[in-house]
């Protein structure tokens, strides 16, 4: 059923290629090729990108939702409860000792607001620049670009159904045995099957399991764009402070319209912020960061590559931080946001080592079968 459903993509796809740069251009079927993919995926990654807005937009549009306060209240007090039994609440106390020994709230609020979507977006976009230079200088397209395409490099081929342009022999190989064993068109393919699938979890809890976040615990006079109190006025249990609100931000603040009308305010569990800066962590230290250090443990170059390679996990680390001083999140927010991305990530690699196995057995069955 699976088998069926992606060859008639791929017959779907050939056919609106040459249905746009017709039947006898290989060069301009080609051309047409990598636009629709680059399109596509720029679709896709922008409507993830909107996961929160989406789930505001269903939350005030749905009848369903409309207990939504209450129930993230209710969630939010589970997650204390919680905490407070396993010992990891101290939200209050973390945020109380920043303010009197750092503050600097500006610039933790402008790191919220700002740093998250801008080093994801970079991140995406390296990542899918580099799948596009690897494409365009392949041999292949090098053939086609000057137009002297072979038949069996012609895009009408396998190659071109499977939008992979590579040779017979390298589609049947396995393409999975560790991660550097992937083209950089895979690695892309498999970077952002994780972080989609993470995204598209945490929508789904936004949906689900709306959590009041820290912020709104003891406000009162907080309100979205259709004036209804957002907060649970519980000044006498919790001393939360909104540091967005009591401070701004270099960006933007909670009482703008567009925040208002866009933002969902119990997009709390899990963490989108933990998830995506966890992820940016993931692709430097498989992709863009130095390779594993093989010199001597005492040498200084050893020490400055490592650093260069596992230095990035700090900024989950900060952003984790951040994410909890400044009363949007809970701990249990980052916790449930690392568990998705392990999930994610687990989903992806055990989907790629299955297709390795099963495309395996199948070179080996088609080499047995007589001719």
């Amino acid at each position: 059923m699976k088998r069926r459903f992606s060859q008639a993509l791929r017959q779907l796809k050939r056919k609106l290629v040459v249905g746009i740069a017709g039947p006898s251009s290989h060069q301009r079927q080609a051309v047409v090729s990598l636009a629709l993919l680059a399109l596509t995926e720029v679709a896709l990654l922008a409507l993830t990108f909107c996961t929160n807005f989406l789930s505001a937009y269903i939350h005030n549009t749905a009848e369903v939702f409309r207990g939504f306060r209450l129930r993230a209240l209710a969630n939010a007090q589970g997650i204390v409860t919680f905490e407070r039994m396993t010992g990891l609440f101290f939200e209050q106390p973390l945020q109380r000792w920043h303010d009197s020994s750092f503050a600097g709230w500006s610039f933790w609020n402008t790191y919220y607001a700002g740093v998250h979507p801008v080093v994801t977006v970079i991140f995406l976009v390296s990542l899918l620049v580099r799948m596009f230079a690897w494409k365009l200088t392949r041999v292949n397209w090098k053939r086609l670009n000057e137009g002297s395409a072979s038949p069996e490099y012609a895009p009408v081929s396998a190659e071109f159904e499977s939008s992979y342009y590579i040779p017979s022999a390298a589609v049947a190989a396995p393409v999975y045995g560790t991660f550097a064993d992937l083209t950089p068109a895979q690695q892309y393919r498999f970077l952002r099957a994780v972080w989609v699938l993470g995204a598209w979890i945490s929508f789904l809890g936004f949906l689900f399991l709306p959590v009041m976040p820290p912020r709104l615990l003891p406000v009162c006079d907080f309100f979205n764009a259709a004036g209804a109190n957002v907060g649970a006025c519980l000044t006498t249990e919790f001393s939360f402070i909104d540091t967005i609100g009591a401070h701004g931000s270099l960006l933007w603040d909670w009482n703008d319209e567009s925040v208002k009308t866009l933002n969902n305010p119990y997009a709390a569990f899990p963490s989108q912020h933990t998830i995506f800066a966890a992820w940016c962590a993931i692709s430097w230290i498989h992709v863009f960061g130095p390779a594993a250090p093989t010199l001597p443990v005492r040498s200084a170059r050893y020490w400055l590559r490592a650093l260069l390679r596992w230095g990035i996990v700090a900024y989950p680390m900060v952003t984790i931080y951040c994410i909890v001083i400044t009363a949007n999140h809970y701990i249990a927010d980052a916790l449930g946001g690392l568990i998705v991305l392990a999930f994610s990530y687990a989903v992806v690699h055990f989907y790629y080592v299955f297709r390795a196995r099963r495309l395996a057995t199948h070179k080996v069955l088609s080499a047995a079968l007589p001719y």
